[in-house]
């Protein structure tokens, strides 16, 4: 088996998950790191034993036989490593938010499609109770579609670095945040043509880490809605400004719900008309006719980033979430700005294949009686 040589961009706490999740694979290494201080990618390199490392990483993509590289660098400085690495012919692993504008999004894609390389951008979603809902949004269980919910919200970032600057992260809860809960909704759901939203720093003067007190101007409350093509609305949230952690996805459907991640449960389902065989009978919120599907959970096994990557580099085929769905979730982030700015509806103008399978007669709602 052909080991894959990865290049790390990046040398912040996000990339201490790629170096541990490659090192509990076969046939994985990372052979480089960059980072803009070289003795920051020296310290990296030494815990985690890469042999080289850089403070240019154009010159480590010349130097260095990669198959591909990771970017984990703050947001604003994603775009350049990424067209550089496309242009060299390198597959790219890119944290999110994708880009900090649409027009660099639209170029990454574009770049990587002309090129025919693997481009796999954040979020992440497919773990196994994300893979189990996706197989209950059926009228069978929970009837047409109706709408949904969902949201990560929470205090805010506890390190003061550059989160809280707009000139350095050029976006704060939405490109930070919104990305996440928007990514699991179009992945179970498929594209939306609309968007508007509100979007304000509601708390300029914040106290962070070790009671150190920091001046924020980035946005730090956003709520969004976003509209499919039979007229569903989701509502999608993010505040930083919580007393916990809130991350979870709800569908409704007229005769039921799937909840992700809600009320202490990986997943629940509502459903009045069908019980759930080998499932768990539970109350959710108060409401009876619930289960959870232990087995279809278990039977999709948890993989990594790393690991979901390198399989599509070994197979030659693109992730099960595309580039073009990312930039769909990209554009409703970027539209839910421009919908706040002008205080107009966004017409969203890219689309993507959904990976799920479901009947497209499932969002319909006003042919007949239901």
């Amino acid at each position: 088996m052909k080991t894959i040589k990865l290049g790390m961009i990046g040398s912040g706490h996000v990339s201490d998950r790629y170096f541990e999740q490659a090192a509990q694979l076969e046939g994985v290494r990372f052979v480089a790191i960059c980072s803009k201080h070289l003795e920051n990618a020296e310290r990296k390199a030494a815990v985690y034993g890469v042999p080289s490392w850089y403070d240019d990483y154009r010159v480590m993509m010349d130097r260095e036989e990669l198959d591909a590289v990771v970017v984990t660098t703050p947001h604003s400085i994603h775009t350049e490593p990424v067209l550089a690495a496309l242009e060299r012919g390198l597959n790219v692993l890119n944290e999110k938010p994708m880009a900090t504008t649409f027009d660099d999004c639209k170029r990454m894609v574009s770049l990587a499609e002309e090129k025919s390389l693997l481009f796999m951008s954040l979020p992440f979603d497919l773990n196994p109770a994300f893979l189990a809902a996706a197989e209950y949004v059926n009228e069978r269980y929970i009837g047409k579609i109706t709408g949904a919910e969902a949201q990560l919200s929470l205090p805010g970032p506890w390190r003061d670095n550059w989160y809280y600057d707009k000139s350095i992260a050029h976006g704060g809860a939405v490109l930070d945040c919104l990305v996440y809960p928007i990514s699991r909704l179009v992945g179970l759901l498929g594209p939306a043509v609309s968007v508007m939203a509100e979007v304000n720093t509601l708390i300029p003067n914040r106290i962070v880490g070790d009671g150190k007190k920091v001046r924020s101007d980035v946005d730090d409350n956003v709520t969004i809605i976003v509209q499919f093509a039979g007229g569903q609305h989701a509502v999608v949230r993010s505040l930083w400004g919580l007393s916990f952690k809130q991350n979870n996805a709800i569908i409704y459907g007229r005769n039921g719900t799937i909840a992700l991640n809600d009320s202490g449960y990986p997943l629940v389902v509502h459903s009045l008309g069908q019980s759930i065989p080998d499932a768990e009978q539970v109350v959710w919120r108060g409401i009876e006719n619930c289960y959870i599907p232990h087995g279809e959970i278990s039977k999709h096994g948890r993989e990594s980033v790393i690991a979901h990557f390198v399989h599509c580099l070994r197979i030659g085929e693109q992730p099960i979430q595309s580039c073009r769905q990312q930039l769909h979730v990209h554009e409703i982030m970027f539209g839910a700005y421009r919908s706040a700015e002008s205080g107009q509806r966004y017409e969203l103008t890219t689309t993507f294949t959904p990976w799920t399978k479901w009947d497209p007669l499932l969002f319909d709602t006003r042919s007949s009686y239901i």
